[in-house]
């Protein structure tokens, strides 16, 4: 098996060909079969540069008016490479390669760009397996969890699982209470329950975390997103940090995308806790009142 393979390349073995690890500002880490270890690769400015466009009149908030987008009026930029991502490349072993194509993907999470309101910003892409990860403390909600359902329903090729975390809670009571769970999820993921503390679950995650297969980490700040992980790799690969006591929340941990294998085998893309979800109810509020929530949340 090659290389390119043991990162989860499934089609036609060619020259040229890598998938992004890590992503530093215009340059990237790729692995390949062209080199043993990493090699560095930038971009092609000419071939990813954003395409301007001018939103139709409808989409348009009229004079004085708050008027969130719809998800139909997302603008999709330019595919421009990122973690997780197959791209072609030119090889140069004595400098940076230069990223010249970004394949198409099997699978990808978006949502919409806190920075950007009718940007879509893609998180993971090219992943076999979703982890939506919630915790069961204080800052647990129904609605984020349906929010992320939906963000999910076109994420393509992958099987998405909802993992709530931190399930040690319950002996100290201190878990929340999970009436309505089952209505929201409705069919949508398989439920786990899991304990990175106790060991409680993590059998179940083991036929999802495999060789050649990548698993993507999606949830808010504080999840046990890296805990986890370590605790897949049998070692303290990313820092963690405690939850804020007083609100049940929790601090970045993860600042940037990764594609980590663990010693298994498997594949996991660890990305950055997603702090602009809010409650979709609260939203509501928000707009029945006529009031702006100046940056729109998930």
């Amino acid at each position: 098996m090659t290389r390119l393979e043991d990162f989860g390349w499934r089609g036609d073995l060619e020259p040229g060909i890598g998938r992004i690890v890590s992503a530093h500002g215009h340059y990237y880490h790729l692995v390949c079969n062209e080199a043993s270890g990493e090699i560095i690769a930038r971009k092609k400015k000419s071939l990813f540069t954003r395409m301007k466009s001018v939103s139709p009149l409808n989409m348009r908030p009229q004079k004085g008016s708050f008027k969130p987008p719809s998800e139909e009026g997302l603008v999709s930029s330019v595919v421009k490479p990122m973690t997780g991502d197959f791209v072609r490349f030119r090889y140069n072993s004595q400098g940076d390669s230069l990223i010249t194509e970004v394949l198409p993907r099997f699978s990808k999470f978006e949502r919409r760009d806190p920075a950007a309101r009718r940007t879509a910003q893609v998180l993971a892409v090219n992943f076999d397996v979703l982890f939506i990860m919630t915790s069961l403390n204080e800052d647990f909600s129904l609605p984020r969890i349906s929010r992320f359902l939906s963000l999910a329903e076109d994420m393509g090729q992958a099987e998405c699982v909802l993992l709530l975390t931190k399930a040690d809670l319950a002996s100290e009571g201190k878990a929340v209470g999970l009436e309505g769970l089952e209505e929201t999820v409705g069919g949508r993921a398989r439920i786990l329950k899991i304990s990175s503390l106790t060991g409680e679950g993590l059998e179940d995650i083991s036929q999802y975390v495999k060789p050649q297969r990548t698993v993507a980490f999606i949830g808010s700040s504080g999840v046990g997103k890296s805990t986890l992980l370590n605790v897949l790799a049998g070692e303290e690969i990313v820092a963690t940090q405690a939850i804020q006591e007083w609100s049940g929340k929790g601090r970045h941990t993860t600042t940037s995308r990764e594609l980590i294998k663990l010693p298994s085998g498997a594949l996991v893309v660890d990305t950055p806790g997603i702090r602009e979800i809010g409650y979709l109810d609260e939203e509501e509020e928000f707009l029945a009142k006529g009031l702006s929530t100046h940056r729109w949340r998930l």
